[in-house]
């Protein structure tokens, strides 16, 4: 699959996708050859901004200890991408995907 692809079956989903598809499509993205994302750099940030949307929402509610692995991966690989090929990702984009449980946990039972 190639980074238009990608977009494509981004564009045919809701705007909050369940955490399988954000999943599907961050794997899908950590696959790409480097030339597929220097040359659509655009599409590739339309991408990551789409998946920020969804997990921002919902998507982080959905972790748990077998997923949350996926998510960590794909902010650590963001971080590198970003800077090694100067995609121009703002940093709090990146950082929605750094979540854990433990985090969420902590941040949703402020009282506990």
């Amino acid at each position: 699959m190639n980074l238009k692809e990608i977009n494509h079956k981004i564009l045919s989903l809701p705007t909050i996708m369940g955490i399988s598809a954000e999943i599907s499509i961050i794997k899908e993205l950590m696959n790409l050859k480097s030339d597929d994302l220097i040359k659509n750099k655009d599409i590739f940030r339309c991408i990551v901004e789409s998946l920020e949307l969804s997990h921002g929402d919902s998507g982080f509610m959905e972790l748990t200890k077998n997923n949350e692995n996926i998510f960590i991966d794909f902010y650590h690989w963001l971080k590198r991408i970003n800077k090694q090929l100067n995609i121009n990702i703002h940093i709090n984009t990146i950082d929605c995907f750094n979540l854990t449980v433990e985090e969420v946990n902590r941040l949703m039972s402020p009282y506990k």
